[in-house]
């Protein structure tokens, strides 16, 4: 606390190092979390089925930066296959090495935002350093899929659809521009009475 005093740090640089700290924290939390369930599930686990291998370290990106976890890794003895069981029952693929939530968050910036890129950079300044790349977030939103639909209520029995284009000049390059698609669908307009 007295580094705050004494520095004269802006509320800025303040609020950036605590939720620095706290990311930090949240993360060994996490890691102690997924360790002790790892062991649970040790301890649990049908032993003429599974036979422990080793221990190997996953290294996860989160929201709270990047986690390393110590997990279990077995041979399956009915399968043949090598498994770690704390990936299918926290529902996660290990060797993606990205949280279900960091993931979703990415997709969700991708979709409402105007581009890959600009999400790229959200997720940089939220988490405080480059947890993907643009087109890991691409490839995240092609493999998506939608969860809930949600039905257009139709008011009246036609459907509009607009398509235009729009020539724009790019800087630059040795295009010298390109033409834009412009894409509305709508039900029609309310009148101003």
């Amino acid at each position: 606390m007295q580094q705050f005093i004494t520095d004269g740090q802006i509320l800025k640089e303040i609020e950036m190092e605590l939720f620095s700290m706290l990311q930090k924290t949240y993360g060994a939390m996490l890691q102690q979390v997924l360790e002790r369930l790892d062991e649970e599930l040790a301890n649990q686990r049908d032993k003429k089925r599974y036979y422990l291998k080793d221990k190997r370290t996953v290294r996860i990106q989160t929201l709270f930066g990047e986690v390393e976890v110590r997990r279990n890794y077995y041979l399956d003895r009915e399968k043949g296959v090598y498994t770690c069981l704390l990936d299918p029952f926290l529902g996660f693929d290990g060797a993606k090495g990205v949280s279900p939530l960091l993931e979703e968050t990415a997709i969700e910036l991708a979709v409402t935002g105007p581009s890959y890129r600009q999400a790229a950079e959200a997720l940089e300044k939220m988490v405080g350093y480059a947890v993907m790349s643009h087109e890991t977030i691409r490839q995240l939103v092609l493999q998506a899929t939608v969860d809930r639909h949600r039905p257009m209520e139709m008011e009246r029995q036609v459907l509009f659809v607009e398509a235009d284009g729009l020539y724009v000049k790019r800087q630059r390059s040795r295009r010298r521009g390109k033409e834009e698609k412009i894409l509305a669908v709508h039900q029609g307009w309310k009148a101003n009475v």
